[in-house]
């Protein structure tokens, strides 16, 4: 095998020796090549060595095939296929008959049959033969058949080494077939498709038609012995397979198996980006409209949508277009849906193009009697944005609406709640009856659905079709969550349910019917009807039945009751009713936490809503802010938003007399009961739901109201002209130099930055020396920046000079700057200007805005741009850019945007609502000025705005960018080739091409025809005719001079040369009229822009560069807005100087004149001897608080007081508490408490030298005496405060009495009060008040009449002894632990009357009973018995319970 490989390799190289050898492919033509090789020795010596003689495209064309086939070379051949570029194996090799023909003529084997071969003629060779044209020519020399054969093999894209690897293939075509007339074309097409099979299945063979020198018998004998490799086949096969695999793991068919699927969303490279590239609609309505099945509404369906448009932005309008407009108004709205919903326009082109339908003219005679035309604005850009909002909300609702009655018309429902889906308008009422149909219909939706998929599943093979829809029906069965309903509705507890005498439908049609009547009406279309039988009867009777659901008594009822109150939930009528109601009475209450009311305090920005209370809807609208600040208060655990209705039991009685009966029996009352009982699950649930949704509501038009303002906020931002240089048009970009020394520290270098209009970077410039350290470094500052002008800004002179910085230390630098161009007269640039300027103005120093310079100076955009630059220097390029363009400032941010704050209460919204406003602020304003689309395509700065261009997006702008660069040279000549050149579809050309602006230079390429000059313009291509007529009627042309005008030019041309301010002697109004009465054609606005475009092509609209005022500058630099640093605001202050005056000879004395200080924000404080209390000492360096009287933002400075009045009067709340909307009880309360909170806890703070004292509560003191002798005391803090202490002394075990002491001051000495008597100090009060009182209850205790227990043992103790002694008078004492430290007095008469109870109080000196006092028990028990006989002789209640005379209350330390 080895020598066979080593002479097939010989071939490979060899030439052909005789034509009779090669195969019929090989056979060349010799009338394809003309010119005969020269017999060179030379040649033919290389030929012998393998080289072939060929021109050099020959030899590229050899070495490129070479190395295709160069990895297949040792693999078998395989077929090519039915390729245009191959040709089949079958064409060259020979079948078995042919073969042994061939070995018979050769003597390599006998004969066997004369008759084998009678075969018909394969037509492969004459389709060969005439594919090429030629015939096979078997004379041609070497050479040429060397040549032929490499270019044959090419054109087949077979490599030599394939063709060559071929067994005996040169004899495969040698005897033709007979082609019978019998056989049709199929069949012998069929026939040469068995053979191609057949030979494939042979496999490869060795090619020994160029083995001259070899014996065929003895190869064949080889064969015989060591095989032809057949027996190999298997492993090459695999190995097929194997490459095959590998060959497809190396070719991915997509960019997802190359790269990961984020880096691909993130360039926008995914198939739906690709699929949003292809369509023809706005990227950005494709965006909003990405979770729709958008469907384009036609007739009844669109005007239903433009009517439920318009109903919506009229309510929002609150009343503003009443009267005579609101029908204009609506019809605005109505044309600018079916702009946006049919026509796919954008909103940026229906305000500039189709403004004539957002207008409404009015005649109006005046007080002359002279007609005049009243304009009535009827719709803002912002109205438009919102519109396509509600375009996008109205088709959600438009799509459940149609998914819902899909359901309906599948079911075949036939039921009066679900005929009206049409009607709805809200998505809560579609969901309502969604819900209505799911629960009601569970049953048939689960036995639609298993129909479904039984007959999908039936269309499988029939032997087990039955098998499988058991074990399919067994497996889609799902856990329904109405499921116990269905069995009990199917069960005979429903009974119960239908015994409630009405249905929950027709409950619903009763309230429906009372509430449009106020529930005024006493009569109700449904009455209902009572069982015969009770409640409690009807359950016991239906329990005994065997086939009832639940046999258990409570569990029925349960059942029962639930499964009404479910029917009443899913009552669509019922719903509403409570909708409605919570629409119109809604109250919305905070219900403050634990948690919140520690943390709310006045500097929380909770504060407003601590209390709040019954606030209505519409107060919540008015502040938007604040019912987002409650549900974030909400979130994070500090209240609970709580939504209920105004007089709810009023309104629930109404809605329960809808279903109660008004029998007046006993079972109608139970019933009744069952039916409240019933009711009040159902309303419980559905109130829950109710105002959940309502809270969702609010939160969103809220949150609505929220974006829209910032929305406006940084369209004052954006909409702004690059500042505009002394003499030029409005919209021309300065020359800036932006100086900064960022946080002007003393260290810190001045470094500036000059940018020219084209937006190069030109010079820079850096100065060590800071104007902040001393006069000297000021004055070195300023001749740098001397010679810096001279030198460096000799020709291009700066427009303006932007100062900023990190904080309030930029003053010092713009001062400085000021003062450099005053002194050194430095002037505005006035060389470029047409006219000469006598006294040109002084060149103006501005403020700069920097919170795009702050972002642009770290970002990567910085980075890349300037690598080698510091981050000053990049700051500084930052404000002058803004300088010149701050919209492309701001579209450069890109999501670092987000960071910004434009409003106060914009990080109450998410992300994705600030992103939508911002972005609808850029295309407003980009499409306003328009995009130079060519500089677009070369400059990436610019091509930033491209996106925002109306039609387009930022997966369409990069492929218009790419598409002009591929297809027109990366230039675009005129608008129409974005369509001519297949750039755009015709939607997106109708949208963007009067954004994309095409100027033209007037010295060239205005000659140019290809040049539209309307292009450089406004102007529509739609209204291009539009404005030719209007040049024509300019000019004065008739149709003949208009044609001619056109050849030679064109109209536009013709009125430039002749001056465009003829338009200006146009009468629109007549024209437009004209329009409209014979074409219906609204364009009087269209007109008035055309006139303005012809004028003053693309003239800039946006608004002058706004310069900072002192209070945004003040605000830039410190971070304080007049919220936090304005007048009556407390603020620390840092001392840095106190001027002091001494009173006296030895300095003891001293009197503070002023106070300087600084704020955390850099500004300067002054504080006036008048504004410090007398006898303060403050020395420098110290921390105070102190109140703004008055601040200067220009000068960044500000005058304090230290009056404590003052700082009192500042330090309250601000918060306005309105009567009836503010819980006053409830902050009263909590004042309270945290008072006691915050004593208790200054109590335990105090340290009393005293060995009874203990740092306890009244817990910890009880379990401290708890072991210890009757007697004992502590002494520790009181809840009261810190001028309070409490001692605690045990009287008994487990009793304690708890004493509150005040401390007094005396002057120099302290007294202690405790129970109306004073001590000098703490151990007396222990000895004569304490240990006397526990004297007098040891002696209690020890007498003969104490009883120890709780009071009901001594009740039944006297009951006892009184039976035992009927004739004789008891009485007892003993504790009275509801008042530790007193006794209970209890007597009997006799056994007959009741035991009364007198209260006993224990005092130093003795007993007090009935007001009189005794000194020890003898006299108190004969006291005792005095004062009842002197109750029975005066007829009193002696033997009566005798109420105790009222008793000082005490406090326990709680």
């Amino acid at each position: 095998m080895v020598k066979l490989e080593e002479e097939q390799q010989v071939v490979d190289d060899d030439e052909l020796s005789n034509a009779s050898e090669g195969t019929g492919d090989e056979l060349v033509d010799s009338s394809e090549e003309d010119e005969d090789e020269d017999d060179d020795e030379e040649a033919i010596k290389k030929v012998h060595e393998g080289f072939i003689v060929d021109d050099e495209d020959e030899e590229e064309e050899e070495v490129e095939s070479h190395k295709k086939r160069k990895k297949h070379r040792r693999k078998r051949n395989r077929d090519k296929g039915d390729g245009e570029g191959s040709r089949a194996n079958d064409d060259d090799q020979l079948d078995e008959d042919d073969l042994e023909l061939l070995l018979e003529n050769s003597g390599a084997r006998p004969s066997t049959s004369k008759f084998k071969r009678l075969k018909h003629r394969s037509r492969s060779r004459e389709d060969t033969v005439s594919r090429e044209g030629r015939l096979p020519d078997i004379f041609s020399d070497d050479e040429e058949l060397e040549e032929e054969e490499e270019q044959e093999l090419e054109a087949r894209g077979v490599s030599r080494g394939e063709a060559d690897r071929n067994i005996l293939d040169e004899f495969e075509d040698f005897i033709e077939e007979d082609e019978f007339s019998d056989e049709d074309e199929e069949a012998r097409q069929q026939r040469k498709l068995k053979e191609r099979q057949r030979v494939q299945k042979r496999g490869p063979r060795l090619d020994t038609s160029k083995l001259s020198n070899v014996d065929r018998e003895s190869l064949q004998q080889l064969f015989e012995v060591f095989g032809n490799g057949g027996e190999y086949e298997w492993a090459l096969e695999a190995q097929d397979m194997e490459d095959a695999g590998a060959g497809d793991q190396q070719e991915p068919t997509s960019l997802d198996e190359v790269f990961e699927h984020s880096e691909l969303k993130e360039r926008m490279l995914t198939e739906e980006d690709n699929l949003i590239r292809i369509i023809d609609i706005p990227e950005r309505y494709q965006k909003y409209r990405a979770n729709l099945q958008y469907a384009s509404l036609e007739d009844d369906d669109l005007q239903q949508e433009k009517n439920w448009v318009a109903n919506i932005l009229f309510r929002e309008k609150q009343g503003m277009f009443n009267g005579l407009l609101e029908i204009p108004f609506k019809e605005a709205v109505g044309q600018v849906v079916h702009f946006i919903t049919k026509d796919s326009l954008e909103v940026p082109f229906i305000w500039t193009h189709r403004r004539d339908f957002l207008l409404f003219s009015q005649e109006m005679v005046n007080a002359e009697g002279v007609i005049e035309n009243k304009v009535h604005k009827l719709l803002y850009e912002d109205d438009l944005w919102r519109i396509v909002q509600l375009d996008v909300e109205y088709h959600s609702l438009y799509e459940k609406r149609m998914n819902t009655e899909k359901i309906v018309e599948a079911l075949g429902l036939d039921d009066d709640l679900v005929k009206d889906i049409t009607s709805l308008d809200t998505m809560v009422a579609v969901q309502d009856i969604h819900d209505y149909i799911q629960f009601t219909y569970s049953k048939e939706i689960r036995e639609l659905a298993n129909t479904d998929k039984n007959r999908e599943e039936g269309e499988e093979a029939s032997g087990e079709e039955q098998g499988e829809e058991v074990t399919s029906e067994t497996k889609s069965k799902k856990h329904s969550k109405y499921a116990l309903f269905e069995r009990i509705r199917s069960n005979i507890l429903y009974d119960a349910v239908k015994a409630y005498g009405i249905s929950a439908k027709e409950f619903g049609e009763n309230v429906q019917d009372q509430s449009s009547k106020g529930f005024e009406v006493p009569y109700r279309i449904h009455a209902t009807d009572d069982s015969l039988e009770s409640p409690q009867d009807l359950i016991d009777r239906l329990i005994e039945d065997d086939e009832i659901l639940f046999k258990d008594e409570n569990t029925a009822r349960d059942a029962i009751r639930r499964t009404f109150a479910e029917e009443i939930f899913h009552n669509p009528k019922i719903r509403h009713e409570v909708r409605q109601t919570y629409k119109s009475f809604a109250s919305i209450s905070i219900a403050i936490t634990e948690k919140g009311r520690t943390t709310i305090d006045m500097n929380s920005p909770y504060e407003d809503i601590k209390y709040a209370i019954n606030r209505s809807p519409s107060d919540l609208v008015r502040q938007p802010d604040l019912l987002l600040r409650m549900l974030e208060a909400e979130s994070l655990g500090l209240v609970v938003v709580k939504v209920e209705t105004k007089d709810y039991d009023s309104w629930f009685q109404c809605i329960f007399n809808c279903l109660k009966s008004d029998g007046s029996s006993d079972i109608s009352d139970r019933w009744n009961k069952e039916r409240e009982v019933v009711l009040q699950l159902a309303f419980k649930k559905l109130c829950s739901m109710v105002a959940l949704n309502t809270k969702e509501d609010l939160r969103r038009e809220c949150e609505r109201l929220i974006a829209g303002e910032v929305r406006r906020r940084f369209l004052t931002r954006v909409d702004q002209a690059p500042y505009t240089p002394y003499g030029f048009d409005r919209g021309t970009k300065p020359n800036v130099l932006a100086l900064t020394f960022g946080k002007g520290e003393f260290d810190s270098a001045v470094v500036g930055v000059l940018i020219k209009e084209s937006g190069k970077v030109d010079e820079f410039f850096k100065s060590e020396r800071n104007p902040m350290r001393d006069r000297q470094n000021e004055e070195e500052f300023q001749g740098e920046l001397k010679e810096y002008f001279d030198r460096n800004l000799k020709y291009v002179k700066p427009d303006v000079i932007v100062i900023s910085g990190y904080n309030a230390n930029s003053k010092k630098l713009y001062d400085c700057i000021k003062n450099f161009v005053e002194t050194n007269r430095i002037t505005c640039n006035v060389d470029d200007l047409p006219t000469s300027i006598a006294a040109p103005p002084l060149l103006n120093v501005i403020w700069g805005q920097d919170e795009t310079a702050r972002l642009y100076q770290n970002s990567a955009r910085a980075k890349q741009e300037f690598p080698d630059k510091p981050t000053l220097i990049k700051y500084a390029i930052g404000l002058a850019r803004y300088t010149q363009n701050p919209l492309l400032e701001y579209v450069s941010l890109g999501d670092d945007i987000l960071s910004l704050n434009f409003y106060q209460h914009q990080k109450l919204i998410s992300n994705d609502l600030i992103k939508e406003a911002l972005e609808s602020v850029f295309v407003d304003i980009v499409n306003m000025v328009g995009v130079e689309i060519n500089e677009a395509v070369r400059d990436n700065y610019i091509a930033q705005l491209l996106p925002y261009v109306c039609g387009l997006g930022p997966r369409k702008a990069s492929g218009l960018i790419r598409n002009i660069n591929s297809k027109l040279g990366s230039t675009l000549v005129n608008r129409n080739d974005l369509v001519l050149g297949e750039l755009t579809g015709a939607i997106i050309f109708n949208n963007c091409s009067s954004f994309l602006n095409i100027p033209f230079n007037e010295g060239s390429t205005i000659r140019d025809i290809s040049v539209e000059l309307l292009d450089a313009t406004r102007i529509h291509p739609e209204d291009y005719d539009l404005a030719r007529k209007m040049a024509a009627d300019a000019l004065d042309l008739d149709e003949e001079d208009t044609t001619a005008m056109e050849e030679n030019g064109g109209i536009i041309l013709q009125l430039m040369q002749e001056g465009v301010n003829k338009v200006d002697e146009l009468n629109l109004i007549a024209y437009g009229k004209e329009l409209e009465t014979k074409f219906g054609r609204k364009k009087y606005a269209t007109l008035q822009m055309i006139k303005e475009e012809l004028v003053n092509n693309f003239e800039e609209l946006r608004r002058s560069f706004k310069v900072l005022d002192s209070i945004e500058v003040f605000q830039m630099l410190t971070g304080e807005t007049p919220d936090t640093f304005g007048k009556n605001v407390v603020v620390p202050l840092t001392v840095t100087k106190v001027g002091k005056s001494f009173q006296n000879y030895d300095q003891s004395q001293t009197r503070i004149r002023f106070i300087k200080g600084v704020t955390s924000s850099m500004v300067q404080c002054n504080i006036e001897e008048e504004k410090i209390p007398k006898g303060t000492n403050i020395e420098q360096g110290q921390v105070i608080q102190a109140v703004t009287i008055d601040v200067f933002y220009e000068s960044f400075s500000a005058n304090l007081s230290l009056l404590p009045d003052e700082i009192k009067r500042a330090s309250m709340s601000r918060v306005v508490k309105e009567g009836g909307k503010w819980d006053f009880q409830a902050e009263e309360e909590d004042i309270n408490r945290e008072k006691a909170r915050e004593n208790a806890k200054l109590a335990k703070t105090r340290n009393v030298q005293h060995p009874l004292y203990k740092n306890f509560n009244y817990k910890q003191a009880e379990e401290y005496l708890a072991p210890q002798n009757v007697g004992d005391c502590v002494i520790r803090p009181s809840s009261k405060g810190p001028q309070f202490l409490t001692i605690t002394w045990k009287v008994a075990n487990n009793l304690f009495q708890h004493l509150l002491i005040e401390e007094k001051n005396q002057g120099r000495f302290k007294e202690y009060v405790v129970e109306g008597f004073k001590y000098a100090d703490l151990d007396q009060l222990v000895f004569q008040h304490i240990q006397a009182i526990a004297k007098k209850v040891e002696d209690m205790v020890r007498h003969p009449k104490f009883r120890e227990g709780a009071l009901t043992e001594v009740n039944e103790w006297l009951e006892s002894y009184t039976r035992a002694n009927p004739k004789s008078s008891a009485y007892v004492f003993c504790y009275d632990h509801k008042l530790p430290g007193s006794f209970l007095l209890l007597f009997k008469v006799n056994v007959n009357t009741p035991i009364s109870t007198w209260h006993v109080r224990t005092e130093r000196e003795g007993y007090t009973l009935k007001g009189f006092s005794y000194p020890n028990m003898l006299r108190l028990c004969n006291g005792f018995k005095q004062t009842f006989k002197s109750y029975v002789s005066q007829g009193g209640a002696g033997g009566a319970r005798s109420r105790p005379p009222p008793q000082q209350s005490y406090n326990y330390g709680y």
